[in-house]
C-alpha cells in the first residue's frame, strides 16, 4: 500500500521532468510527510495536452453525501477493473500522481511497533504513481465547487519491495506515462496487464524515525537514516 510520501520538487521540475504543457498548481512547498486527506500534484491529460494540478488524496466518489469520512487512498490493481468504486475511473480518469519517495511500514517480529522505511528511485528522481481520480460536488449545495479526488494504484511487491511489504505503489515507467494518461477506455484491460507484469523498479531505501508516524510532524530531518527499531 502507500499511506504517506514525499513531494519536495516543484512545480516547474515536475513539469520538466513529466513532459507537462500546463502547469495549473500553487506550489505546495516542500513536504515530507504527505498524508492523505490534503492536495496532491496530479497530472492528467485533456484537451491534447498533459496537464499538472492538484486533487485530494482520498477518493471520493460521486454518490458519497458528504466529504467527511474515509476515503480510499489506494486501489488495487488485481480488483480496480471490477469494483464498483473504481472501475470508471481506471477506464476513463486515470493519471499520475509524482513522488519524490515514499514511506512504509515494515513488520518485524518480536517488536510491538513497525519499522518504517524511506524508499526513493535509484537515481533520486521522481517516482510516477500510477492514479485513477473521480470528481464530487456537495449534494445539498447546487452552487458548490466540483472537488478532484484521488487514490493510488496498487500492486504486489517485488524486488527489493518484497522485503518491506507485502504491497506497493504502482510506480510507471517514461515509457508507460502516455498510455497511462490517455483517455481511451479501450485501452484500459491492455494498460492493466502491462502495469502489472513490469518488472521490479530500481529503488534504494533506508530506515527512518518513527516520528513519520505522526501526521503533525514534518521537515526534512523525517528522511534521515535512523537505527532500526530492534538494533
Amino acid at each position: 500500500m502507500c499511506g504517506r510520501y514525499v513531494a519536495v520538487s516543484t512545480p516547474e521540475q515536475l513539469a520538466e521532468a513529466f513532459d507537462v504543457d500546463s502547469i495549473r498548481a500553487e506550489s505546495q512547498g516542500a513536504r515530507f510527510n504527505v498524508a492523505p486527506t490534503l492536495d496532491v500534484y496530479a497530472i492528467v491529460a485533456k484537451d491534447e495536452e498533459r496537464r499538472l494540478g492538484t486533487m485530494r488524496w482520498g477518493f471520493v466518489p460521486h454518490w458519497s453525501k458528504q466529504l467527511k469520512g474515509r476515503a480510499p487512498i489506494n486501489a488495487r490493481i488485481e480488483t480496480i477493473a471490477t469494483n464498483g468504486m473504481f472501475r470508471r475511473s481506471v477506464r476513463e480518469r486515470r493519471c499520475i500522481i509524482p513522488a519524490d519517495g515514499f514511506y512504509e511500514w515494515q513488520d518485524r517480529e518480536a517488536l510491538d511497533r513497525r519499522q518504517p522505511w524511506f524508499i526513493q528511485s535509484a537515481d533520486g528522481r521522481p517516482l510516477g504513481f500510477a492514479g485513477i481520480w473521480t470528481v464530487w460536488k456537495e449534494p445539498a449545495d447546487p452552487d458548490a465547487d466540483w472537488i478532484s479526488s484521488c487514490a493510488i494504484v496498487t500492486t504486489a511487491a517485488n524486488g527489493r519491495m518484497r522485503d518491506l511489504h507485502e504491497r506497493m505503489p504502482v510506480m510507471l515507467p517514461p515509457t508507460l506515462h502516455a498510455d497511462w494518461l490517455s483517455a481511451d477506455p479501450d485501452e484500459a484491460p491492455h494498460l492493466l496487464r502491462a502495469v502489472t507484469a513490469l518488472d521490479p523498479p530500481a529503488l534504494r531505501a533506508h530506515t527512518v524515525s518513527d516520528r513519520v508516524n505522526n501526521v503533525r510532524n514534518e521537515g526534512e530531518d523525517l528522511v534521515d537514516e535512523a537505527a532500526p527499531l530492534d538494533a
